[in-house]
């Protein structure tokens, strides 16, 4: 996001903060720019005077889990939330790791794909299909959930990993029109046809149309 963008996006918010529940920077900073445009402040978990604790992602999919996130931090910082649940799901595997694609074994992206590969090794081929997916959900204060949007990607899981761009299994999808990854896509593109951006467009939508019910200025 330019400077120009941040100084109307000061100027414009009028007091509205929105929640996103999340300490990942990378992720913070494509939602930042996703949703520059709206008079709103964006604030992350780690920008809260205090921490909350994190609410037991119990969900058997992405978009219960977004609900329980959204609904959880809403309640526990007086503040409208924006919550995200993604998943990479390859098709050879089964769908995995699908839901649980944050929590494979491995303590960085690098070793979480690792370990997807490693499983595909096993099968004897790296070739197959997978899918990205995003599930946005926003929650007023009192816990609510009032919105839900999801973008999904389907491509090709790339023989290595590939591009510096972005964050988690971004290397590893080729995106179908271009026969990148989406390590290797600008930030621009990636708001266009990322699983991110296509749900943060709807969620972008809604939000442009609801602010001032979900977020009263000066509140």
């Amino acid at each position: 996001m330019n400077s120009e963008n941040a100084e109307r996006r000061t100027s414009n918010a009028a007091g509205r903060r929105l929640l996103v529940a999340t300490s990942n920077a990378a992720k913070m900073r494509e939602l930042v720019a996703l949703f520059a445009d709206l008079p709103l402040t964006l604030v992350s978990l780690a920008d809260l005077p205090s921490p909350v604790p994190p609410p037991d992602e119990t969900g058997a999919t992405c978009e219960v889990n977004a609900r329980l996130k959204a609904s959880a931090y809403a309640l526990a910082s007086g503040l409208p939330c924006l919550a995200e649940d993604s998943g990479f799901e390859v098709e050879a595997l089964g769908g995995r790791p699908g839901v649980h694609s944050a929590r494979v074994p491995g303590d960085s992206d690098a070793a979480r794909m690792a370990w997807v590969y490693g499983e595909l090794d096993a099968l004897g081929s790296r070739r197959s299909r997978a899918a990205f997916v995003s599930v946005m959900a926003v929650a007023r204060p009192d816990g609510e959930v009032v919105h839900v949007s999801e973008g999904r990607v389907v491509g090709d899981v790339a023989p290595e990993p590939r591009g510096s761009h972005g964050f988690g299994y971004d290397p590893m999808l080729l995106h179908p029109s271009t026969g990148r990854t989406f390590a290797e896509l600008t930030q621009d593109e990636k708001a266009e046809v990322s699983h991110r951006g296509l749900a943060a467009q709807a969620t972008h939508a809604w939000l442009a149309n609801h602010l001032d019910s979900l977020m009263p200025a000066d509140a």
